[in-house]
């Protein structure tokens, strides 16, 4: 009989503890919809703000020329720009449709391109030092990818259209 006592008082007390645990997780989880909720109506991050990063983004990489230093990093512009890089990843992602790293591989094609025009025959790790990347292989990559062509043929191309468009000015 004792025994019998015992085990209905332990099997009480397990009960009750369980009926407290549970109760204060369900207190936890209303509270936290409840703060989700009113968050519902005012965006982290609005779309205003995204595009002041990205226009502030193209102006930083145009004026200073951060790209050509092969060793960048989205944490180094986001720090430029004041601000983290979940938002500088975000704004480049919505108003570019890209990744950082295409991104700013586009900027030293551009570089590429204006060396090649300006000094005509570079070679490929000039080429690779002076406009940011990390080397001949990854800008020959950037170059396939972007335009589809081996480096040896966007070359071509760019001095073929350098010489189209002289033609006409």
């Amino acid at each position: 009989m004792l025994q019998s006592v015992q085990f209905t008082v332990a099997l009480t007390l397990l009960f009750t503890s369980l009926l407290v645990i549970l109760r204060n997780r369900n207190k936890k989880m209303r509270q936290t919809l409840q703060k989700n909720k009113s968050n519902e109506n005012s965006p982290r991050l609005k779309i205003e703000q995204l595009r002041e990063i990205a226009e502030k983004l193209d102006l930083i990489l145009k004026e200073k020329k951060m790209y050509t230093n092969p060793e960048l990093s989205i944490n180094d512009v986001a720090e430029m720009l004041g601000t983290n890089r979940t938002y500088v990843s975000t704004s480049i992602n919505i108003f570019y449709n890209q990744n950082f790293c295409t991104y700013i591989n586009q900027f030293r094609l551009n570089e590429v391109k204006e060396t090649l025009i300006e000094e005509g025959k570079v070679s490929q790790k000039e080429l690779a030092e002076k406009c940011g990347f990390g080397s001949i292989d990854t800008m020959k990559r950037a170059v396939k990818q972007k335009t589809g062509l081996n480096m040896k043929d966007w070359k071509e191309f760019v001095h073929k259209e350098c010489l189209d468009n002289n033609n006409f000015n």
